[in-house]
């Protein structure tokens, strides 16, 4: 018999946090190409686009935590499994489709050509299997990888009680047995890509899944669980300090580090964000803070949408970036920053207010109007 869970609000604030982080990323880029690596504008735009590298697997840690929480208590029939890929594929499914023809179609109308169709339809069909129709759908694949992965997953969580009670420890075991492998014998170009890169995050997420209600009766216990906090809070930051620095040192041609050294602080600094994100929302949940509760709800209902969208401002706002002067430049990145996430705002509420079947475009989402002046 499946076990009430509640509605849990605080995952819309931690989408909100994570969907910063992903425009943090991806507006920064420009001003690490665009200054000086001696420069104190370097070493800002660095930080940003080093330290902000949590967004996407932020996403995916929480993707794994909602299936679970929601899945694991209930009963496994043919018919759950068939709702669940209904629901979960059609609303990821046909959105990563529409926006991987658009951004090939884009990309070819601006960098390239429609002279050899054939040629294109081949490099298309390729770039779709692989995520790489556009340079941020590689999420939406890695995910589409992962319901399709679940079930097997979800049984082996209510079958072997150890694979839940040590999952943490399991992900991380696997992801790095991944990245050894791959880096020996298989040899796959497209890491980034491959659902088991996230290993780590996914297994995170099915812990707290699983363990929701004595996770939260831990945090609850203050004398028990702020030495943890605390200790989380200064992990966190000295992995920001470490991978932030490495990036630094290697952009400015101080260091070289090894690519299993950039794998771990990488990916020690990404998991480490989704256990403080996932903290931070539910201290937001606890406190009386309407107006923020509002807003980061909102953001986190247009997430999915805002970041399938978001890479059309910024590649528009780099069409017209001025040069010479580097105030002109260094305020034309704030301005860019702005413009994406606002104009992506803008985009996907407009479509789920006024579009039907908007899910085609931007998956599943909500109205703020309501019908009949209710």
């Amino acid at each position: 018999m499946a076990l009430p869970r509640k509605h849990l609000s605080g995952i819309q604030y931690a989408r909100a946090l994570a969907l910063f982080a992903v425009f943090a990323v991806h507006s920064s880029s420009t001003g690490v190409g665009g200054s000086g690596k001696d420069s104190l504008a370097f070493a800002f735009y660095n930080f940003f686009n080093i330290a902000g590298k949590i967004g996407t697997t932020t996403f995916i840690f929480l993707s794994s935590f909602i299936l679970f929480y929601t899945y694991y208590h209930r009963d496994l029939t043919i018919k759950l499994f068939l709702q669940f890929y209904k629901k979960r594929l059609l609303y990821i499914l046909v959105p990563y489709l529409v926006f991987s023809v658009f951004y090939f179609w884009l990309n070819t109308y601006l960098f390239g050509s429609f002279s050899d169709i054939p040629l294109l339809f081949e490099t298309f069909m390729a770039k779709l299997a692989t995520g790489k129709a556009g340079y941020h759908l590689y999420f939406v694949f890695v995910s589409v990888q992962f319901y399709l992965m679940f079930p097997v997953l979800l049984f082996l969580f209510k079958k072997f009680r150890w694979i839940r009670k040590y999952s943490i420890f399991l992900g991380i075991a696997l992801q790095w047995a991944w990245v050894y492998l791959n880096s020996i014998y298989f040899q796959v170009p497209a890491k980034g890509s491959m659902a088991f890169s996230y290993f780590m995050f996914y297994f995170f997420g099915a812990f707290l899944g699983v363990y929701y209600e004595n996770v939260m009766a831990w945090l609850a216990d203050r004398r028990r669980s702020l030495p943890g906090i605390a200790l989380l809070g200064a992990s966190f930051a000295a992995m920001i300090y470490y991978y932030v620095n490495m990036m630094y040192e290697m952009r400015t041609g101080q260091t070289v580090f090894t690519t299993r050294q950039i794998e771990f602080a990488w990916s020690t600094h990404a998991l480490l964000a989704c256990a403080v994100i996932f903290l931070a929302a539910h201290f937001i949940d606890s406190k009386k803070l309407p107006t923020i509760k509002k807003i980061l709800a909102e953001l986190g209902t247009v997430s999915f949408g805002m970041y399938l969208i978001h890479p059309v401002f910024l590649m528009g706002m780099r069409g017209f970036l001025p040069s010479g002067d580097p105030l002109i430049f260094h305020s034309w990145q704030a301005l860019s920053f702005l413009v994406a996430f606002f104009g992506s705002w803008f985009i996907v509420r407009t479509v789920f207010e006024f579009l039907p079947f908007s899910w085609v475009i931007f998956g599943k989402g909500n109205k703020l109007l309501k019908p009949n002046g209710q």
